[in-house]
């Protein structure tokens, strides 16, 4: 029931915090939400069905070869006249528009006008919407009525052409696309407003012309509120363009970057270059040239070609092909989601985690499919909200998982800390494996044996000598944990410890011991020959053994009670170079000690029942500790030395 309750609260965490991040999605300042919209716009246009080539449509490039040719923009305006007069005279292009505003006046006006004085030839002018501007220069011109214009975009400025280059009744349409926060060119307002005159954006006016040859502008109206804008063609079906809150349309990017057919304006120019596919098309003329700098960033490319822009949505306009935003479609979405994620809630048992998991990707996955089907057929489905959503609640589940685990994970290296030292749970925990390395180290060790266990046992059952041993055992560890040793092995009716394991240097400066010190370690001045850095593990390893015996002292009335004899401890303890580490097999490893100093240490316990102490330890560890601490045994020979060993105790004051 415990589980149950804490598995609900975790479950109502991550809905809360699913909620919570959706409505400060909702509520992050727009240039945040709107990067992100942007984003997820632009990787579905990269990744939509485009088409390759474009034949229908014609740039007329004034690029670094045509400059190279006939000079340096601007070009005098006879040589614009003649380019002109190659494409509609010569050339017989079906239609003309020209990515060109001629506003200040020149030589040779009269003469570019008389070109551009031609019904299949579509002039360009610029609008300024930045909120400060109120820049007006040359004539405006191409305008058209529009029903409800109180809802159209307004500019603050333009340029315009002259009236010196303007023929009467001239078509013109503005050039001016939306620049988005981060500079890309998404949209373009297919009519705007300026000084109380609207006119169409380029591409629109060149596809009126076509149409409408001869009549002058189609009559607009914005309908839906704002939504649409309805395009009054006369005799051909009208045109409805979708718009956005901005009263801008979304320009659909389906030419490939490279897709349009590209000729060099010196090439026209060339009077020996033959063009017979040019006539009927219908040609833009602008410029690539980088030091015109007429570049724009799209979602196709980081630097296009202006002209491009418009092309793409004349070639749109040609197909009656336009991108419909659906932003009522998010709460749909988010609905679905939390209908999936009160099913989490109320969902038992293990399978939570995979009932919340498929239906959030299924959820997730199909809406990119989805979007991309949508935007091909010319529907714009709000990306970020739902997939956001679902990476949130996944993040947040995930998040939760691993607390879980992670904190499975130090419970069992808790457990597993009881078994080995805390460095080797570490990198057990770390790398998810052992295996059998050592290293090598100065270390005291610490052999306790207690005596008289055996006798003690003598009648007991297996069960009543597995207390008797525990009950030891918890004494005898909780003294070396106190003083921070480390347990090597526990023996039948005993135990050996280690001070100076590595990482124990830590512990006993970032956790210093509360435990008394019955013994000091050596002044480091009157060390010679030995580790003035080990001597406070000695000394540790010494106080420990002491405390180790005053605690089974201390539990007299229980062996008492519970029949056994009075019990004591023999304890050798000895210091020196040691090889600590995993050792073992492929089917056993265990953390062990291994060196001479050692098993003197064995050997050195085995003597205290000889000379009648209850602890001894060798001249390495003796020479650690403060000199009126210890005195001299003797010396004794042991099994497996050569030479005698010199034996100390503690003196009976401290004992």
């Amino acid at each position: 029931m415990i589980r149950d309750s804490a598995s609900l609260r975790s479950r109502l965490a991550i809905v809360l915090l699913a909620a919570i991040l959706t409505l400060l999605y909702f509520n992050v300042p727009g240039p945040v939400r709107d990067g992100a919209e942007r984003a997820a716009y632009d990787a579905l246009v990269s990744a939509s069905p485009i088409v390759a080539e474009e034949e229908r449509v014609v740039i007329v490039d004034i690029d670094e070869r045509s400059l190279a040719q006939f000079g340096a923009w601007p070009w005098p305006r006879k040589t614009v006249a003649r380019l002109v007069d190659e494409l509609v005279s010569r050339h017989r292009v079906g239609l003309l528009g020209l990515d060109i505003v001629f506003p200040l006046r020149r030589d040779g006006d009269r003469v570019l006008r008389a070109a551009l004085d031609h019904p299949r030839v579509v002039m360009s002018q610029t609008l300024d919407f930045s909120t400060v501007s109120d820049n007006q220069v040359g004539e405006l011109a191409g305008l058209v009525a529009v029903d409800g214009r109180r809802l159209a975009p307004q500019a603050g400025g333009y340029v315009a052409n002259d009236a010196g280059v303007l023929p009467p009744g001239g078509a013109v349409g503005h050039i001016s696309p939306v620049i988005d926060d981060d500079g890309h060119i998404r949209r373009i307002y297919p009519v705007a407003c300026v000084a109380g005159s609207c006119s169409m954006t380029l591409a629109l006016r060149m596809y009126a012309q076509l149409t409408l040859p001869g009549q002058g502008a189609p009559r607009v109206a914005f309908t839906g509120s704002g939504t649409w804008l309805h395009v009054d063609l006369r005799d051909d079906a009208p045109l409805e363009l979708p718009l956005d809150s901005q009263r801008a349309l979304l320009v659909p990017y389906r030419v490939a970057p490279g897709g349009f057919p590209v000729l060099s304006a010196g090439d026209v120019l060339d009077r020996s270059r033959e063009l017979p596919w040019l006539e009927n098309s219908i040609v833009l003329v602008g410029s690539s040239a980088l030091g015109i700098g007429d570049r724009v960033a799209t979602p196709l490319a980081k630097l296009t070609p202006g002209v491009e822009v418009h092309a793409q949505l004349l070639t749109a306009l040609l197909d009656r092909s336009f991108i419909l935003s659906l932003p009522g479609t998010a709460p749909a979405f988010m609905a679905l989601a939390a209908v999936i994620l009160l099913s989490y809630l109320a969902w038992p048992g293990r399978g939570r985690s995979l009932m919340l998991g498929w239906p959030l990707l299924a959820l997730a996955g199909s809406t990119l499919p989805l979007a991309w089907l949508l935007l091909g057929r010319g529907v714009l489905l709000p990306l970020t909200p739902l997939p956001l959503m679902v990476l949130a609640i996944a993040a947040m589940t995930m998040l939760q998982q691993n607390l879980a685990l992670s904190a499975r994970v130090r419970r069992l290296g808790s457990q597993f800390s009881q078994f080995l030292p805390a460095s080797l749970v570490g990198r057990l925990l770390r790398d998810a494996r052992i295996g059998p390395e050592t290293e090598r180290h100065t270390m005291t060790v610490l052999i306790v044996d207690v005596r008289g266990f055996t006798a003690s046992s003598e009648g007991k059952t297996p069960e009543q000598i597995a207390d008797f041993a525990q009950k030891c055992f918890e004494v005898l560890s909780a003294e070396v944990a106190r003083y921070q040793g480390t347990i090597e092995k526990y023996t039948g009716d005993g135990l050996m410890a280690l001070w100076g394991v590595p990482t124990a240097d830590d512990a006993l400066t970032s956790k210093p011991s509360d435990a008394p010190m019955h013994v000091l370690p050596a002044d480091p001045m009157l060390l010679v020959g030995a580790d003035p850095g080990h001597a406070r593990y000695a000394a540790r390893a010494v106080s420990a053994a002491v405390a180790m015996q005053r605690a089974v002292d201390g539990l007299a009335g229980w062996f008492a009670d519970h029949g056994y004899g009075q019990l004591k401890l023999s304890t050798g303890l000895n210091t020196g170079p040691m090889s600590v580490g995993v050792f073992g097999g492929q089917t056993h490893l265990a953390w062990s000690a291994q060196g001479q100093a050692f098993n003197v240490a064995s050997r050195i316990e085995s003597l205290t029942r000889d000379v009648g102490e209850n602890l001894l330890m060798g001249e390495s560890t003796a020479l650690l500790l403060a000199p009126d601490a210890v005195c001299k045994v003797g010396e004794f020979s042991v099994k497996g030395v050569s030479a005698p060993v010199s034996v100390y105790a503690l003196r009976k004051t401290i004992e």
